[in-house]
């Protein structure tokens, strides 16, 4: 995988806003990466406090399943611990 060097759709672009919009209001610690796949999935990884990783998951779950459903974006958002 690649670092999102070129630019993201814009509706994926927007969908990776949404998800650090909601992950940041139940962590406003969280800090983030994005990383774009082979196939063009999109992987965005998100360094919080969580102690389950869950919790960071279920922020943006039903958003990721209808991008998923509706055939646009597929995103992943892979959890991680920040380091302290």
């Amino acid at each position: 995988m690649k670092e999102s060097t070129p630019p993201l759709s814009t509706e994926a672009a927007r969908l990776v806003a949404d998800f650090q919009q909601r992950i940041r209001a139940a962590f406003p610690e969280a800090t983030f990466r994005v990383r774009v796949g082979p196939d063009q999935r999109i992987y965005l990884d998100a360094s919080t406090d969580a102690r389950q990783d869950f919790e960071v998951q279920d922020l943006v779950a039903e958003r990721g399943l209808d991008a998923l459903i509706a055939g646009s974006v597929k995103i992943h958002v892979v959890p991680r611990r920040r380091a302290h």
